[in-house]
């Protein structure tokens, strides 16, 4: 049996996909709920972590605890979290003590959380300062409302649609918190959210044979976190290094002759005067991962091992990179650049997940390029295990 991790920081995901990896078909248990809601990009990349271990089964059962089988309650609550809707979603049965429900019974709980994504009731789709719109392939509301104009593929609705919706989407989060944002600033975040899902819509929903998925999810969340003090800091970021100092630095903090402590020893919120917030802004799919659907239009590859890490890398920068495109349209590949454009004038914090990549990019550091130049998150010439999909979080503060 596998044990999923309930405190999901990026490098315990990796443990999971790392204990995975000996290819025996495995049970999967799952905790009710993560730590700290799966803030910090946690929750979308557990859905690829998910979706990963869902494709290498034949058999998917997945296990909870005593209370889920009999407790609506706590089927409702862990179906209101992106990987309990999503392992729900992939699993052919669920154990939970004596009880065990298959699929279909199981997805009871998950139906009234598409239907209020898709009639724009935000607040009832997951827990938490957080929202979310999951297309579920082959469901009777794949193409929601809220992202597609018909319920048929490639009709997803254009960017000015897309204002309107984050700015409902971060009403829902906080009630004046979209009122805090300038034009400028909701333009460039909701130009973002639409140029990476439009990505994640075109190549997240097809195999690399082009032949579109029969079970897949792909969608966007946002969510509002705060951070008050290094404790909370430390536990958020793991010895995830660069997500550390992006934390302190969003931080408006005087100097240490001015506080008189070091700045390490200093609570955060005592350093900013009240709790560091930050909007967490994802976009993910459960497809081939970036690297592999781009080399195979180009040269015909169709699974991880006929290509290097160090190609998939190359592939990745490559889809950034201005003009870069799989379709013919004139200037149809500009979207990823405009995106990055968009996250160095927002000072965020990118991180990507896909295939055997885990990278990050800190766009608020001085001098900032605006090219994609990401770096890994783990150790120098470690490559992450396999990966479902491919996952973006962007972190970007507000006052």
């Amino acid at each position: 049996m596998l044990k999923f991790p309930s405190n999901a920081l990026p490098a315990h995901i990796d443990d999971f996909l790392l204990a995975m990896g000996n290819g025996e078909p495995q049970s999967l248990w799952m905790p009710v709920k993560l730590s700290h809601g799966g803030s910090l990009g946690a929750a979308p990349q557990a859905v690829q972590a998910i979706a990963t271990w869902a494709q290498a089964q034949s058999n998917r059962v997945l296990q909870l605890a005593h209370p889920y089988g009999t407790s609506l309650d706590t089927q409702n609550r862990f179906a209101r979290t992106l990987p309990g809707m999503t392992a729900l979603y992939f699993t052919d049965k669920v154990e939970s003590g004596e009880t065990t429900l298959f699929r279909y019974d199981a997805l009871r709980a998950v139906a009234p959380l598409v239907k209020a994504m898709d009639s724009g009731d935000f607040g009832s789709t997951v827990r938490g300062q957080a929202a979310a719109l999951v297309c579920f392939a082959g469901a009777r509301s794949e193409f929601l409302n809220p992202l597609y104009s018909r319920s048929e593929p490639d009709t997803v609705r254009g960017s000015s649609d897309f204002r309107a919706l984050l700015r409902r989407l971060l009403h829902t989060l906080s009630g004046g918190l979209a009122d805090q944002l300038d034009d400028t600033q909701l333009s460039l975040l909701s130009s973002l959210v639409y140029q990476l899902f439009l990505n994640t819509d075109q190549h997240g929903a097809f195999d690399v044979t082009g032949r579109r998925y029969d079970v897949g999810v792909r969608g966007i969340s946002v969510k509002l976190t705060a951070v008050s003090d290094r404790r909370d800091l430390i536990a958020l970021a793991g010895e995830d290094t660069p997500l550390k100092a992006y934390l302190t630095k969003s931080a408006v903090v005087k100097s240490q002759d001015e506080i008189g402590q070091k700045l390490e020893d200093r609570p955060l919120n005592e350093r900013h005067g009240r709790p560091v917030r930050l909007i967490e802004l994802s976009v993910f799919d459960t497809g081939p991962g970036m690297g592999l659907r781009w080399l195979s239009k180009k040269t015909g590859v169709q699974s991880y091992e006929q290509i290097s890490v160090d190609e998939e890398l190359a592939a990745v920068r490559e889809c950034f990179e201005k003009h870069s495109t799989t379709k013919s349209v004139q200037n149809a590949g500009v979207g990823l650049y405009t995106a990055l454009n968009a996250m160095a004038k927002l000072n965020a914090f990118m991180t990507l997940r896909t295939g055997r990549m885990s990278l990050y990019q800190d766009f608020s550091t001085l001098h900032a390029p605006s090219n994609f130049s990401p770096r890994p998150r783990r150790p120098k010439g470690q490559a992450a295990p396999r990966i479902a999909g491919t996952g973006y979080t962007i972190c970007f503060k507000v006052s």
